[in-house]
């Protein structure tokens, strides 16, 4: 199973130079923290370069980053827009507040109905980015200033600002806006019809529910629709409906003795997976260590701490297809310098192989020197 992700996550075999779009595919590939998504795309493709990447993001637009998947940036073919824009907003009210956690009680407080205040955001978001560009902090504040029933909320204790955060991020969820430069909170939002130089069709929702869907499936799978709803942020029954949109194309299969669905085009994929090589350093927030069923890649409840944490958690070290440690890097200067922490011990070609990785992140992080030092 775990053999059949990998392939599913372009990590059995490096694709070609000029397969990015085709790396970022599957699921997306998640842009938190800053820079992430050049590591899991240089992970993922051949000789990849920052500007390479910068090509396909800037000046062909082949690529597009979003909010997407709970409220996460995330890097997409800008093919699949319509996938990872309105394919992962929630069905209903309930859905909805399933994916806006502590805010949820405060909007239900106000009386705001969720997706009519929804749309009025979008539509003061289309007028305010019409032809221009604003800094994210900028549109936020615009926003709240035009849609007066956001003044109603009470914000939570924990938050510091007034705009309920995953009611903006779902702007982008609609696929209204597009981040075009910056990340976090340096972003710089664009319209996603002007940044991409056409006016999409008008989405199909129910569509681009079951492609997400099957991508889930695709890359996680075999899996639940609880797990799809923990993997969306949304709730069960909404991940339920959208598994229903697909049953016919569903296979039922057990894994350790509970009822799990694939793909039935996956069948001979999950039965007969090429074998994985290679070493690749994963970040953080890489699409393939956002497994829902975490022991099928580390059985080690120890190691799955030291991988899994609940903040700033260090990336995964990947060797032939097994998760065989952890890394963080930090830059000094222009000197990348990667710790790593392995799970047992590790040959000299192992090392050998994950310097090399490191040099090939550090361009990606202006460095020009790499050190590797191990502890644990």
């Amino acid at each position: 199973m775990v053999a059949f992700r990998l392939a599913s996550h372009n990590l059995t075999r490096r694709l070609g130079p000029r397969s990015i779009v085709k790396a970022a595919a599957p699921c997306g590939i998640q842009e938190t923290p800053l820079g992430s998504a050049a590591v899991a795309l240089l992970a993922r493709v051949k000789n990849l370069t920052p500007a390479a990447l910068e090509r396909e993001l800037v000046t062909n637009r082949t690529l597009v980053a979003l909010w997407s998947v709970r409220g996460a940036p995330y890097v997409v073919p800008a093919r699949d827009l319509d996938v990872f824009s309105v394919g992962t907003l929630p069905l209903d009210a309930k859905s909805f507040r399933q994916s806006l956690g502590g805010w949820a009680a405060a909007l239900d407080e106000a009386g705001l109905d969720l997706f009519e205040t929804l749309e009025r955001m979008v539509h003061a978001a289309r007028e305010l980015l019409d032809g221009r560009t604003l800094n994210v902090n900028d549109l936020r504040d615009r926003i709240y200033a035009r849609v007066p029933s956001l003044s109603t909320v009470t914000r939570p204790a924990f938050t510091r600002a007034d705009m309920p955060e995953p009611l903006d991020r779902a702007v982008g969820a609609v696929g209204a806006v597009c981040i075009v430069a910056g990340r976090g909170t340096d972003s710089v939002l664009a319209r996603t019809d002007q940044w991409l130089r056409s006016a999409p069709p008008l989405p199909d929702r129910t569509l681009a529910r079951a492609e997400l869907a099957r991508r889930f499936l695709h890359c996680y799978g075999p899996a639940t629709a609880p797990q799809f709803a923990e993997w969306t942020q949304r709730s069960v029954g909404d991940a339920k409906a959208a598994f229903s949109l697909i049953e016919e194309e569903l296979i039922q299969v057990t894994v350790e003795r509970s009822k799990a669905w694939a793909l039935g085009r996956d069948r001979k994929a999950l039965s007969s997976p090429p074998d994985p090589e290679g070493t690749r350093l994963l970040p953080v927030q890489d699409p393939f260590l956002q497994q829902r069923d975490r022991a099928s890649l580390l059985p080690s409840q120890a190691f799955r701490r030291k991988l899994w944490q609940p903040t700033r958690g260090p990336g995964g070290v990947l060797v032939d297809g097994e998760i065989v440690g952890t890394w963080r890097a930090r830059t000094k200067r222009a000197r990348l310098e990667v710790a790593v922490e392995p799970f047992g011990r590790l040959s000299r070609a192992h090392k050998d192989a994950i310097r090399a990785e490191a040099e090939r992140v550090a361009p990606f992080r202006d460095c020009a020197t790499v050190e590797v030092s191990y502890g644990g």
